[in-house]
């Protein structure tokens, strides 16, 4: 049967505290570990793809601007045609129906958040002066406004984008009166920013800044669409200046400047050095973390990606890591990344270059620097350590050829469109059900009643998916989990279920050391204009065996092996019964104690016949009424 799609559930772990009657210390109880999971998710109507790309507009980014042109019309085809372009570049995925493309610089002049009061210029009565670039429009340079004119071709000429809707700074498809060939057209042109010398962004940018800059500008209204997915793309060879005050920008000497050196006005390069030297004066990483998981009310429609400055290293490459947080820790420990003056470079002024994260060459043999893009990836790890759902990648933009940056990007792209894998497995039941419960609101027109598809007739309540003046009133109704078995396939009816082992599945959730996801079967799938809101509540498997550790009961008369401890514990001339016997005792301070695999939950867990042989702090309890007792926290709620 065929699967129509899923959703992503981000795993929020929460965990209950346990008392203990013993006096000695023992390892915490593992049952009150709890994954919890509440997410409400729209159901997309247009296939819709909101893509903002933030282009560096420095003298320094020519050849990368050359590389990211090349690379543009394979990179709009793959979006609108579900990857089929490029045939195996990428996983297939809904084509996009509907795309905006913003285009904006990270020049942001020498302007701050909040405001700042110092006076810029050359008269002795400043309080700093900047390069004159960086006092264009009144100091705010581009202040995040969307582009629509650039340079194209070779030699660059000036073009005008011609696919923008009227009144409005942003490149949309379809457009009345031109096609897809248009579009390519006018992301090539807008994406080269500052190949004219007089069109030269601030060297101090404000990439991170300039995104949020970009979402509150009132210009760019109606490119950011309720119901689209929203995928950022910073290409830049420095890192992030973000600052709360502009006397880092300085580049003149003075007694009342407290951010003093290098300075060299003359070479652009030390912008980066000086920025690295002050960087108690720039805004904290953590306001770029909340920044961009507010984006959009909910982060899973978020993709946050950066070609820039990092090291080119083989080791560094996803496919060497565990999770994204695992990689960005590793890339930032990498000794390329470290910001630091490079001598050999300058060696007139060896202080007033950094050293690069990466070196590139171009057609004509000129070296293109890198610097290392620590703030950039420190907020790539903030995203992904604080689980908020953003989808990131982080390439290097000292590679020779895009393309494989690019279909990175692409995939995670396609994996917020799919919706479709979880973080980590859930542990089924004995009837090969996980304790997770979805529900649908309704589209308008639709009811319980009449909706079918696997949902219950009877609503479990209403929503308002209205204002409280002019409110909306919405059935919700449940929809029925299909039991899935790996060994059976793709279960039949009209439903929901737990997918961790079809061919879909495991090419989807790439990302995930273990693939799984929910599925929805043929016909159940939710319509347009509906909302899902997925709800689970699961004891968290413990890391070892113990307490809640996923297991398949033994068939009559067979030893539940699954439950028994690893060998590697125990002692020499120690028999499993005894290995496990002396550890339990020695985790819960009780004798005689041991593990069986409890069919009703598919979980390891201690018999018992009474409240006396169970741990402190547990009872002993017959949950199904089968005669079958163990021990549980009266506090928590066990599946």
């Amino acid at each position: 049967m065929k699967i129509r799609f899923a959703f992503l559930l981000a795993m929020v772990g929460l965990i209950a505290t346990v008392s203990s009657c013993t006096q000695r210390d023992l390892n915490a109880l593992n049952p009150c570990t709890i994954n919890g999971v509440v997410q409400n998710v729209p159901v997309n109507p247009q296939r819709a793809l909101d893509l903002l790309i933030v282009i560096d507009d420095s003298a320094s980014m020519r050849d990368e601007q050359a590389k990211l042109a090349e690379q543009v019309p394979r990179l709009v085809n793959l979006l609108l045609t579900g990857g089929q372009a490029d045939p195996g570049a990428v996983g297939e995925f809904p084509p996009i129906e509907s795309l905006h493309v913003g285009i904006i610089t990270p020049d942001l002049g020498h302007s701050t958040v909040p405001a700042h009061e110092f006076t810029a210029g050359s008269t002795p009565e400043a309080d700093f002066n900047p390069t004159s670039v960086c006092m264009a429009n009144n100091g705010n340079g581009k202040a995040g406004f969307m582009q629509v004119t650039g340079f194209s071709g070779e030699p660059r000429v000036m073009c005008d984008a011609i696919t923008p809707p009227q009144d409005t700074l942003y490149l949309n498809h379809p457009e009345p009166g031109f096609d897809a060939t248009d579009l390519v057209a006018d992301v090539e042109c807008v994406t080269g920013q500052g190949a004219d010398p007089n069109m030269w962004g601030c060297g101090f940018e404000q990439q991170l800044e300039s995104i949020l800059a970009s979402d509150r500008n009132t210009a760019n209204g109606g490119f950011n669409r309720d119901g689209a997915l929203l995928a950022v793309i910073l290409i830049t060879d420095e890192d992030d200046c973000s600052t709360t005050d502009p006397r880092v920008f300085d580049i003149e000497a003075r007694a009342s400047n407290p951010f003093q050196g290098p300075f060299n006005s003359m070479d652009l390069v030390q912008f980066n050095l000086r920025c690295s030297a002050h960087s108690q004066a720039l805004q904290q990483i953590q306001r770029y973390v909340d920044g961009v998981a507010a984006l959009k009310n909910d982060p899973s429609q978020v993709v946050f990606a950066a070609i820039t400055g990092i090291p080119e290293d083989s080791a560094l490459d996803r496919e060497n890591f565990n999770s994204d947080e695992e990689r960005y820790a590793g890339i930032l420990a990498h000794a390329n990344m470290e910001e630091i003056a490079d001598p050999a470079r300058k060696v007139d002024q060896p202080d007033q270059q950094l050293a690069p994260a990466c070196t590139s060459t171009d057609e004509f043999d000129q070296e293109s620097l890198a610097f290392p893009a620590r703030r950039i990836v420190e907020t790539m790890q903030g995203l992904a350590a604080g689980n908020t759902g953003v989808g990131t990648v982080v390439e290097s933009i000292c590679a020779d050829d895009y393309a494989p940056a690019l279909n990175a990007i692409v995939d995670r792209i396609a994996a917020a469109l799919r919706q479709l894998c979880l973080p980590r497995p859930l542990n089924r039941n004995s009837q090969d059900l996980v304790g997770c419960e979805v529900r649908e609101v309704q589209p308008e027109g639709s009811t319980c009643a009449t909706a079918g598809r696997g949902r219950e007739e009877e609503p479990v309540g209403t929503e308002n998916v209205g204002t409280d003046d002019d409110p909306d009133m919405r059935e919700v109704c449940r929809i029925t989990q299909l039991p899935s078995d790996p060994a059976i396939g793709v279960p039949g009816g009209l439903g929901w279920f737990y997918d961790d082992f079809t061919p879909e599945t495991v090419s989807a959730c790439t990302f995930n050391p273990e693939q799984q996801r929910v599925s929805f079967t043929d016909g159940a799938a939710p319509t347009t204009g509906a909302r899902i809101r997925f709800e689970c509540l699961q004891t968290a498997p413990p890391t070892t065996q113990d307490i809640g550790w996923p297991c398949n009961d033994g068939d009559e008369g067979e030893a539940d092996t699954i439950c028994n401890p690893d060998p590697e514990n125990c002692l020499a001339e120690e028999s499993l019964e005894e290995c496990e016997t002396r550890i339990l005792k020695e985790r819960y301070d009780r004798d005689n104690l041991k593990l069986t695999c409890n069919p009703g939950s598919n979980t390891c867990q201690l018999t018992c016949q009474s409240n006396v042989e169970c741990p402190g702090g547990f009872a002993c309890f017959d949950a199904s009424g089968d005669d079958k007792s163990y021990c549980v926290n009266p506090t928590c709620n066990l599946n």
